[in-house]
């Protein structure tokens, strides 16, 4: 029962929504302009991704990435949260020996319901996989959660129809457990039910103070600017400790406090300076500069097939990794004043004609392209989108030389897997610095 009192706030958090000329911000607190037209546009090309996963044009890997990679560079729903992308990661990760499970699990529970029961039989079968997978799982903190079940499908089908679906934010449900409003949920199935109910209500008392239709979004933006950005608040009880685990990792992973030399040999450590050199000729420093970098994919434990100078008109490495069918075409770039497209992508779009159908004719199911250079000056967005939509290639990532040796300094130092390596390269958004 939501008391006059309380309605009364529900009308002053609106109030205030208003009277901040309906901002909106983003995880870094940059304000997000009319961020339901963004939406709507967005919406447009991820209904594409999400429709050729459907028909079996892209596989579940090629899909969480392409999730990923449009969440990354629109990031209008909080997705790259812990209960977006990192559950999804998680989920497809755990599931490798039964993929297809999963992929015919995901085709069904992310397609649009036709009603709320519909929607609470697909979070129940969604649910009841994480909850066996978390019952038998040795190390529970790899597994996907079902807590974050209500959100990560609530957030698809909200694509499929934002009239319809509210997705469910962790920040959302914080403000109604302050105003009083919400219980506890012994399962992702009631939550959401309590939470669409709920929020209905919400959207009918607003509805009628303003006398206008209030949406979803605009309900969900007034609670944004009442709460904050559901990307800037840690998840809730059953995700604290996750939370607290994920936050850690980023600590060692994004503040480094120790010093490269310590950590890597000196035959690589000069690799920023061979590529910031204007003395030697362009061929002779190219040329040490990609064995460099070869040399470095090579300590990372990849296997290197280093093609370069000399060998016609090829990319300067193939980089496999063979246990999780993985590998990488990669370009190093020389450039002291920084690396601008120019009229290379031509030779890029061949290197990835010719190296992608013999990649996966050898068994490589992921395959990414690395482009290696001290600095980036140009902006590769619309170039890196349409690699990614038209081509074999799951990620495309500008990588700053220092940042690599990075990579390998954080190997030497703390153990790390190349498996790990791998996630936290194809995690970060372009270009990854070493910051």
């Amino acid at each position: 029962m939501i008391t006059t009192e309380i309605k009364n706030t529900l009308c002053e958090i609106w109030d205030a929504y208003i009277s901040s000329d309906r901002t909106v911000k983003d995880t870094k607190g940059n304000v997000l302009r009319d961020i339901d037209s963004s939406r709507h546009e967005v919406i447009v090309d991820i209904k594409k991704i999400i429709d050729s996963f459907f028909q079996s044009e892209i596989d579940i890997y090629e899909f969480k990435t392409s999730i990923d990679s449009i969440n990354k560079r629109n990031n209008l729903w909080g997705f790259t949260s812990i209960k977006g992308q990192m559950f999804f990661n998680q989920l497809v990760k755990t599931n490798e020996g039964k993929i297809d499970q999963l992929t015919l699990l995901l085709k069904e529970c992310i397609s649009e319901p036709k009603d709320p029961q519909e929607a609470l039989i697909k979070i129940r079968k969604l649910e009841a996989f994480c909850d066996i997978i978390m019952e038998k799982a040795s190390d529970k903190r790899k597994v996907a959660k079902s807590s974050s079940v209500g959100y990560f499908l609530s957030y698809f089908w909200q694509v499929f129809n934002p009239e319809k679906w509210p997705v469910m934010y962790t920040s959302q449900i914080a403000s109604y457990v302050e105003l009083g409003l919400w219980v506890d949920q012994k399962n992702q199935v009631d939550t959401y039910k309590s939470f669409y109910e709920l929020t209905d209500q919400i959207k009918l008392i607003l509805s009628k103070y303003t006398s206008r239709n209030i949406d979803y979004w605009a309900t969900e933006h007034a609670f944004w600017n009442y709460k904050g950005n559901p990307n800037q608040k840690q998840e809730i009880k059953q995700d604290v400790v996750a939370t607290k685990h994920i936050e850690q990792e980023k600590k060692i992973t994004l503040n480094a406090s120790f010093d490269l030399e310590d950590y890597i040999i000196p035959k690589v450590a000069r690799l920023k300076d061979i590529g910031s050199n204007n003395e030697k000729s362009a061929s002779s420093k190219g040329s040490e500069f990609e064995k460099v970098v070869a040399e470095v994919f090579n300590l990372l434990d990849f296997e290197v097939e280093a093609l370069g100078q000399g060998t016609g008109r090829n990319p300067d490495a193939i980089i496999k990794y063979r246990e999780e069918n993985t590998a990488f075409i990669v370009d190093a770039k020389a450039y002291s004043g920084g690396y601008s497209l120019g009229v290379d992508d031509r030779a890029i779009k061949e290197y990835i004609n010719h190296y992608c159908p013999k990649l996966i004719k050898q068994g490589y199911k992921r395959i990414g392209f690395i482009i290696v250079s001290n600095s980036f000056k140009s902006n590769f967005d619309s170039f890196i989108n349409d690699i990614t939509w038209n081509s074999d290639i799951r990620r495309f990532i500008l990588l700053e030389s220092e940042a690599l040796l990075y990579l390998l300094a954080y190997k030497t130092k703390d153990k790390h897997s190349l498996s790990v390596l791998i996630e936290k390269l194809i995690g970060f958004a372009n270009p990854i610095t070493a910051q």
